[in-house]
């Protein structure tokens, strides 16, 4: 007889996230509960598509409450608990093949995925207890982080699938609720001042809201005092301890702590990982690449072992890639970062060194076929990187060969198509630059970029009466009068030959920051062959430069420097490329 699996879920204000996380649990559970604690948007409206299970419950700052009181209403035999800003990632049957396994299992750890707040693909993997049988015995402990606690031994068992995949959230989102478990944790802790749990707990809390100091004696406590009985806790409390030390620039300890937990737990692969980046900070970098191979070398830790998905690959590779670099070894160096890009084809931080390493090696132009040839332009978002590395580097015209073959594409984000039409005015494309701008002109957030290089376009073109058109329509507009009025005075300089008089000094200042930016814009210019931009540009140029030096003595000031830092832009690459350091 096939048993039935009953979700339950409590929720407040989630019409957000609501969706996908009930979407993704359609085919896989037989029943769904929700229990609302007093939302006042479409949150409710939203789960009676889904369920008629529905209920209220006061909410009374504890979690464990209102998880019980969900649990009282399930009719199912096994129990499976989300939030509402969690997906499930099962195959299809995963679920009751998971509870047809093991007669004697009566509750299971799933993987958590919880990504990083920063954009390397990397995500922290938790294993929690969120299936379990419905049979009367368990229920949920504590009023924040609450868990379903099982004191009998050999009836827990670890899923490999299915996984749990928390969305996600916006910085202030987190914040804010890391605030909230803050102040429901310091209550918890005032009832309850030796339980190492909420100890941990408040360390994770402090940790990830930037105060290492605050978090340090908690993190201490609870990784000195937990056992191995409760390595779920203990294992991710010496992570972040060692974090925590890291941040606090108390290298030596955080080594220390490493080199204890390499005799305790020799397959913890992020305690190597941890070690490297340790060493590599302190610019020992032998002993960080013997470190972050052992990383490697370990592969993904033991499911009970809290871990950093990456430290066992791109991350590490990455590390090695800097380490090897900085140690001379430079095709070594290239060979791991290679690696990393092959582990994630969406880290792009690998990307930025392999960059430097072959440009300074073999040209702009080899560097562009070599991406190609490994196969890093594929991707839309490592292209669009690599186009503003060529970019930065004053390689407009091999910025849009980055991203050419993405011109027809539909399904390419607007985003891009704006940066290949920038690319492709300031590579002597201008005509194909307004082609491509029509199709982001619409765009209200691109709306005022867009008309920057339409207006660089005409004016290399020659058709000052677009341009001016355009100019007026920026003016008229209080967002971006400053930017108009700037465009203005160059058109008359370029058409007419003379220079505004009184209109110039009224936004003297806003104008000057307007044009320096389009003079900054214009030294990028680099035609892939000779066009009929050519000669319009050494106008464009001059006229920028009478203007700022007609302003003021500002002015003059400000064109200066912007000379000088694109001046030491090339000393730098240059001194990279030949090894003329602090020349």
């Amino acid at each position: 007889m096939k048993e039935r699996i009953t979700l339950i879920l409590i929720v407040k204000d989630e019409e957000k996230k609501l969706p996908k996380c009930l979407q993704s649990v359609q085919g896989h559970v037989d029943e769904i509960i929700i229990v609302d604690t007093g939302s006042t948007d479409n949150t409710v409206e939203i789960a009676s598509r889904f369920t008629d299970k529905i209920y209220r419950y006061p909410w009374e700052g504890d979690f464990s409450a209102a998880r019980n009181f969900a649990l009282a209403q399930a009719s199912g035999e096994w129990i499976l608990s989300l939030d509402a800003d969690e997906e499930l990632v099962s195959g299809e049957g995963d679920l009751q093949r998971l509870i047809n396994t093991g007669q004697n299992v009566e509750a299971y750890l799933l993987s958590l995925h919880y990504p990083t707040a920063d954009s390397s693909g990397a995500y922290n993997i938790f294993h929690v207890l969120r299936l379990f049988r419905n049979n009367g015995r368990y229920f949920f402990q504590g009023k924040i982080h609450e868990q379903v606690v099982v004191q009998e031994r050999g009836v827990v068992g670890v899923a490999d699938r299915p996984s749990i995949r928390h969305k996600l959230l916006s910085t202030k989102e987190r914040n804010r609720k890391r605030e909230r478990n803050l102040a429901l944790l310091k209550k918890a802790c005032s009832r309850e001042p030796d339980n190492l749990f909420l100890q941990y707990y408040l360390g994770v809390e402090w940790l990830m809201l930037g105060k290492p100091q605050k978090a340090l004696p908690y993190l201490k406590q609870s990784y000195e005092q937990l056992t191995d009985e409760h390595l779920l806790f203990r294992a991710p409390a010496l992570r972040y301890l060692i974090m925590c030390l890291q941040a606090l620039g108390r290298l030596e300890e955080a080594i220390c702590l490493c080199l204890e937990a390499d005799i305790k737990y020799p397959d913890y692969t992020d305690i190597y990982y941890l070690g490297g980046v340790l060493f590599e900070e302190k610019k020992e970098y032998q002993l960080a690449v013997k470190w972050l191979k052992q990383a490697v070398l370990c592969g993904s830790p033991p499911a009970l072992y809290s871990h950093l998905h990456g430290t066992e690959s791109f991350l590490a590779y990455y590390h090695l890639g800097y380490c090897t670099e900085m140690l001379g070894q430079k095709e070594e160096a290239k060979e791991n970062y290679e690696k990393a890009l092959q582990a994630n084809p969406h880290y792009v931080y690998p990307l930025y060194n392999l960059f430097m390493l072959f440009c300074t090696a073999h040209g702009p132009k080899a560097t562009l076929a070599y991406l190609r040839e490994k196969g890093l332009l594929a991707d839309a978002q490592m292209a669009k990187e690599a186009a503003n590395l060529f970019f930065i580097s004053g390689y407009a015209n091999l910025a849009y060969s980055c991203l050419a073959d993405f011109k027809a594409s539909a399904e390419v984000a607007r985003e891009l198509k704006l940066d290949l039409a920038k690319y492709a005015v300031l590579s002597g494309r201008a005509r194909q630059g307004l082609e491509l701008l029509n199709t982001v002109s619409e765009d209200k957030v691109l709306r005022a970029e867009a008309s920057i290089y339409c207006l660089l376009a005409h004016l290399l073109l020659g058709e000052f009466t677009q341009a001016r058109t355009l100019a007026l329509a920026l003016w008229k507009q209080s967002d971006s009068r400053c930017l108009g009025h700037a465009f203005l005075c160059l058109i008359q300089v370029l058409d007419k030959g003379t220079m505004p008089i009184c209109p110039l000094k009224i936004r003297e200042e806003d104008v000057l920051e307007q044009l320096i930016k389009i003079f900054d814009l214009c030294s990028y210019y680099l035609p892939e062959r000779s066009s009929e931009a050519d000669s319009f540009y050494f106008k464009l140029k001059s006229g920028l430069e009478a203007l700022c030096t007609n302003i003021s003595a500002e002015g003059c000031l400000s064109l200066a420097e912007c000379y000088g830092q694109r001046a030491g832009n090339w000393r730098s690459f240059c001194a990279n490329k030949f090894g003329l350091k602090g020349k």
